[in-house]
């Protein structure tokens, strides 16, 4: 929530020593140096702390109407964001006290339990999300997504793999399991669930042609595997598989970015600035130095992606644009931005950077990129 600090958030950042080659492509290190900056996690206007009388106000609407979530939820959110965390906890104990099925509350009593310190606590408070709905699919992913922020991959996979056998047809849910398996090192799994993706005649293009994208990441590993043990026809196999799958720009790449959030029914939008003040987004997704983004997913959980084969040389600004929510109340969304730099190379480096919005219209700065000469 807005005041929260960014302490509890974990920015995994990965160096692969490994080339991601297609069939044209040559192993080099990286011609120029990036310099990647992580900047917020959350809206740094959403961190503006309410006045006393603000939460006296919010107190007493609360009183006088004690079931209404809303009220609730704004006056946990208030204390949280003067910094008033024990008021904060007694007030959300209170609120589920009453309201035990609500995964709002069990989602900011572990929020607040993360900011006190007590991390077990808070892993035991986001657990009972699951354990209050167990077949419940959004529930799972909710889980999920505070795992993977808080550094816990392997949490993120059990409950990825838990909700898609509630649902094994939800692609997106089979997606994100797959990009999981990929971070925990789980090549062949990863590999393997992409291909379906790909393969599936049901398989929407929005999510088809990411998952493409990491797919040919996984080709060309396992292409230079084959380089580095002189298999020459398994290489030239698997060069042939990564340009079939027609990438644009293939598996080398400058910048790659892919966004994802965890809540359906939003639009939540990627935007990338490039050194010539460009804006690349929804409206405008190719940019006049070929870079790109592809597909503006409007109906919840994303990925959305950004290439930018031949990056210009500057700064990349890389924000995240709350557009719009159709869901009724408690609008926060939650997700990652990933920054993968100098793609296919021997210098190839993936950040990964949580965010928080809490209402539409809301813009978070996550990163910056500078390319240098």
């Amino acid at each position: 929530m807005p005041g929260l600090g960014c302490g509890r958030f974990v920015s995994s950042v990965a160096l692969f020593g490994a080339a991601l080659l297609s069939s044209g492509d040559a192993l080099a290190a990286p011609a120029r140096a990036f310099a990647f900056t992580e900047v917020d996690h959350e809206p740094r206007e959403g961190r503006e702390k309410p006045t006393p009388a603000r939460v006296a106000e919010l107190r007493k609407s609360v009183e006088e109407a004690p079931k209404d979530r809303t009220k609730r939820f704004e006056l946990v959110h208030a204390l949280m964001q003067m910094g008033d965390l024990p008021g904060a906890l007694t007030e959300a104990k209170a609120w589920r006290e009453k309201d035990a099925y609500n995964l709002v509350v069990v989602r900011l009593l572990g929020d607040i339990y993360s900011e006190l310190g007590e991390k077990e606590q808070a892993r035991r408070t986001y657990s009972a999300i699951v354990e209050l709905l167990p077949k419940d699919l959004e529930s799972q992913r909710a889980l999920a997504t505070v795992l993977k922020q808080s550094g816990d991959l392997q949490g993120a996979y059990d409950r990825l793999l838990a909700a898609t056998s509630i649902k094994s047809d939800d692609v997106r849910m089979a997606f994100e399991l797959a990009d999981v398996a990929q971070r925990l090192g789980h090549a062949d799994e990863s590999l393997k669930r992409f291909e379906e993706i790909v393969e599936s005649k049901t398989t929407a293009e929005a999510i088809r042609y990411p998952a493409k994208q990491r797919l040919a990441q996984a080709y060309a590993q396992k292409r230079r595997e084959a380089l580095t043990r002189s298999d020459a026809p398994e290489a030239a196999s698997l060069g042939k598989k990564i340009d079939a799958l027609g990438i644009h720009g293939g598996a080398v790449n400058d910048i790659k970015v892919y966004l994802t959030w965890d809540t359906d029914r939003t639009d939540v939008d990627l935007w990338v600035e490039n050194p010539s003040g460009e804006k690349i987004f929804y409206s405008h997704r190719q940019g006049a130095g070929g870079d790109a983004l592809f597909d503006d997913v409007t109906t919840g959980y994303g990925p959305e992606s950004y290439t930018a084969k031949d990056a210009a040389r500057g700064v990349y600004t890389v924000k995240v644009n709350y557009f719009s929510s159709r869901r009724s109340a408690f609008n926060e969304a939650r997700g990652e931005v990933v920054v993968i730099l100098h793609e296919g190379t021997e210098g190839e480096e993936r950040h990964v950077v949580p965010y928080r919005l809490f209402q539409d219209k809301q813009t978070v700065t996550v990163a910056r990129i500078e390319v240098k000469p």
